[in-house]
């Protein structure tokens, strides 16, 4: 059987019939080996693929939980909205990690997928899930950072809480609304280059890349043009007159938003750096005739993509790089979590005091807190 007969055939309505193990198995039972290999992967791509996988896995699944933990475990940081936002958006990560890059990985340690159709469905269904509320979660994020920096009176005005409560509500049904044409009429089907099934609906597939990935993204570019614009104009005319070094409140806490808005732009960049690739290759090859390692690759880089993130809140925010800190010294030396707490209070102070004075905290203070956190501790 060719590979253009193996398309007409599952397009078919008896695709709707087969299990996975049945197309598994199918792959191997047509024709001779040449079959197979032409449409699945090779060995050495899917075991190297697999490596990597369950090691980023493993990676980034330690680091979103650390990263929680810290932030729910400090009163101070779970009250902020940023925090708020970096909590959503890792819990996201974590349904993305634990569940479908998880079972991307099985599919390559075992070159064929596990688990049955239902299985493959949801991972379908995640993943679209995911991906969007991510976008949606920068989008809204983005919007939120430019009324921060370019609007920031209107900013007091606004109830912080209801805007997050309604953006994390829309971060969520946004995405589901999407896959609705999905569950009315059945458009999944199994694809051996890939090792799992995709959507190969049209109208589904349109409004994927049109509400779940364009319409954010565009959005988000926008605002982030709009911050540079801001900015670059707000230095011109510090430079027109001649003050190099501005103490005032606004021009301080312009500097603190600013800083957030590069580690949200730096998420950003990350996700499109491994997602986009992937979708341009998807959208050129339609008719599959692209190698399947070449998808190995793709869906690797992108799984690395989505396992750095609290990395990158470690490197671009230094409140919750120390606090995580604290709390892993916390776990190896079994200490109380009411003291941690209490060290997390005088950290947070101390930030914020050094913020408004304009200064980074210093190496003295935070010597003499480490010295008093260590007296502290009793190791078992």
């Amino acid at each position: 059987m060719s590979y253009d007969t193996y398309v007409y055939y599952n397009k078919t309505q008896h695709r709707q019939t087969l299990t996975i193990n049945d197309m598994n198995r199918s792959l191997l039972t047509w024709t001779n080996d040449s079959i197979d290999e032409k449409l699945t992967p090779t060995r050495e791509a899917t075991f190297i693929a697999a490596m990597f996988a369950f090691i980023f896995i493993f990676i980034g699944l330690v680091g979103n939980i650390i990263l929680l933990a810290t932030i729910l475990s400090v009163k101070k940081l779970r009250s902020n909205i940023i925090n708020i936002f970096i909590v959503s958006l890792q819990v996201n990560d974590l349904m993305n990690i634990g569940f479908n890059q998880f079972f991307v990985g099985l599919s390559y340690a075992n070159r064929e997928w596990l688990g049955g159709r239902i299985l493959c469905d949801l991972v379908v269904y995640f993943s679209g899930f995911c991906m969007g509320c991510l976008l949606w979660h920068h989008c809204l994020i983005a919007i939120h950072r430019y009324v921060a920096v370019v609007y920031h009176k209107l900013l007091r005005k606004m109830s912080l809480k209801t805007y997050a409560t309604v953006s994390l509500i829309i971060t969520r049904l946004v995405p589901i609304a999407a896959c609705i044409p999905s569950f009315r009429r059945y458009t999944i089907s199994y694809s051996p280059q890939i090792l799992r099934c995709q959507f190969i609906g049209r109208l589904q597939i349109i409004i994927n890349v049109f509400i779940l990935i364009l319409l954010p993204a565009s959005i988000i570019i926008f605002c982030f043009l709009g911050i540079f614009i801001f900015v670059a104009r707000a230095t011109h005319v510090s430079r027109m007159k001649q003050v190099r070094s501005m103490q005032t409140s606004n021009t301080q806490t312009l500097r603190r938003e600013i800083r957030i808005t590069k580690m949200f732009g730096s998420l950003f960049a990350i996700f499109l750096f491994g997602y986009l690739p992937y979708g341009l290759v998807r959208a050129y090859d339609k008719r599959g005739h692209l190698h399947p390692d070449i998808y190995v690759l793709l869906t690797i880089i992108y799984c690395v993509s989505i396992c750095t993130s609290p990395f990158v809140y470690g490197i671009m925010n230094n409140q919750l790089r120390h606090e995580c800190k604290q709390l892993i010294l916390c776990c190896l030396y079994c200490k109380k979590m009411s003291e941690y707490k209490k060290y997390s209070l005088t950290r947070v102070t101390a930030v914020n005091n050094s913020a408004n004075n304009n200064n980074s905290p210093s190496t003295t203070s935070l010597r003499d807190i480490k010295v008093k956190l260590k007296n502290n501790i009793t190791p078992v």
